[in-house]
C-alpha cells in the first residue's frame, strides 16, 4: 500500500498567469473576408432646452395660424431685445477716447492735419456704434409702436394677449429707459463725438448732404436728455386707445411684483422700471390703475 500524498501532482497556473494567457487571445490575428456592416453603436443624449425663442412655432396646424404669426413675432421682439443688451453694454463700458487724443494748439501747428486725420482714424469705429444705436433706437420704436397699434385695434382688443406677449413689451419700456438714462448719463459719448466731428469738419469727411443731415441728427440725439423717451411718447400719442394695453402691461409687472414671482434682482428692478416709465406714458385719467399700489412699489 503506498501513500496517497506520495503520487505526483499536477502543476496548476496561478489566477495572473492564467489571465496573462487570455489577454494574449487578443493579438490573435483571425482574418475574415466579410465587410463589417454593423454601425458603431451611438449614446443617446437628451437635453431639455426651453430658450427656443419659438423656433416650433411652424408645428400649430392652419387652425390655429394667429400663433404662429404672434410666436413670430415674439421671436423678432427678443432679437431686438438681445440687440437692445448689447448697445446698453456699450453705453454703459464706453470710456471717454477723446482726453487720450492731442489737440493743436494753434493753426499754424505744422502737425495740425496728421493730428487731425489720426483722429479720425481712431474715433470712427467709435462713431460708427452711436449711428448703429440711433438707427436701432428708431427701428425699435418703431417696432414697439406697430405692435402696440395692432393690439389697440378694437376688435384685437377682444382677444386674449398672453402675460408672456405683455411681459415682452414691458422689457422694451424698460430697455427703452435703460438706453436713455445710459445716453444722458455719459457725458465722454458727447465729448467723443464732438472732436470727431471737429477734426471731420476740418479734413471735409461729411462733405454730401446726407452725411451732413444725419451728423445733425446725431449730435441731436446726443445732446438732447429723454430724446428717446419723447419720441417714444410722441409715437404713443398718435395710436388710439394705447392707454389700455399699456395698463395691462403695467397691472402684469404689478401683480408680478407684489406675488414676488422675479428670480434675480434684474428682474425686480426691470418690473419696477415698467410701472414708473409706463405711468409717464399714460394719460393718467384714462387707466384703470391703482396709484397707491404703484406707490407701494417705490417707483
Amino acid at each position: 500500500h503506498r501513500d496517497l500524498h506520495s503520487f505526483p501532482t499536477r502543476r496548476s497556473s496561478d489566477l495572473a498567469d492564467a489571465l496573462s494567457n487570455v489577454d494574449v487571445l487578443d493579438e490573435l490575428p483571425l482574418p475574415d473576408s466579410q465587410p463589417c456592416i454593423e454601425a458603431q453603436p451611438c449614446s443617446i443624449v437628451y437635453q431639455a432646452n426651453f430658450d427656443t425663442n419659438f423656433e416650433d412655432r411652424n408645428a400649430f396646424v392652419t387652425g390655429v395660424a394667429k400663433y404662429i404669426e404672434e410666436a413670430t413675432v415674439h421671436s423678432n421682439l427678443n432679437e431686438m431685445l438681445e440687440e437692445g443688451q448689447q448697445h446698453a453694454v456699450m453705453l454703459y463700458t464706453w470710456r471717454c477716447c477723446s482726453r487720450a487724443i492731442p489737440q493743436p494748439k494753434s493753426n499754424e501747428q505744422p502737425n495740425r492735419v496728421e493730428i487731425y486725420e489720426k483722429t479720425v482714424e481712431v474715433l470712427a469705429p467709435e462713431v460708427n456704434k452711436l449711428l448703429n444705436l440711433m438707427y436701432f433706437q428708431r427701428k425699435a420704436v418703431d417696432s414697439f409702436c406697430s405692435e402696440i397699434k395692432r393690439l389697440s385695434h378694437e376688435e384685437k382688443r377682444k382677444d386674449f394677449v398672453s402675460e408672456a406677449y405683455l411681459l415682452t413689451l414691458g422689457k422694451f419700456i424698460n430697455m427703452f429707459a435703460v438706453l436713455d438714462e445710459l445716453k444722458n448719463m455719459k457725458s465722454s459719448v458727447k465729448n467723443d463725438y464732438a472732436t470727431y466731428r471737429r477734426a471731420a469738419q476740418f479734413l471735409k469727411v461729411i462733405a454730401d448732404s446726407q452725411a451732413i443731415q444725419e451728423s445733425q441728427n446725431l449730435s441731436m440725439f446726443l445732446a438732447k436728455q429723454g430724446s428717446i423717451r419723447e419720441e417714444l411718447k410722441k409715437a404713443l400719442e398718435k395710436i388710439k386707445n394705447f392707454e389700455d394695453l399699456i395698463c395691462d402691461v403695467i397691472n402684469i409687472c404689478l401683480i408680478m411684483f407684489e406675488q414676488k414671482t422675479y428670480l434675480s434682482p434684474a428682474e425686480k428692478h426691470m418690473l419696477v422700471k415698467v410701472m414708473g416709465f409706463g405711468a409717464v406714458f399714460l394719460a393718467l385719467g384714462r387707466c384703470q390703475l391703482n396709484l397707491r399700489q404703484i406707490g407701494r412699489a417705490h417707483v
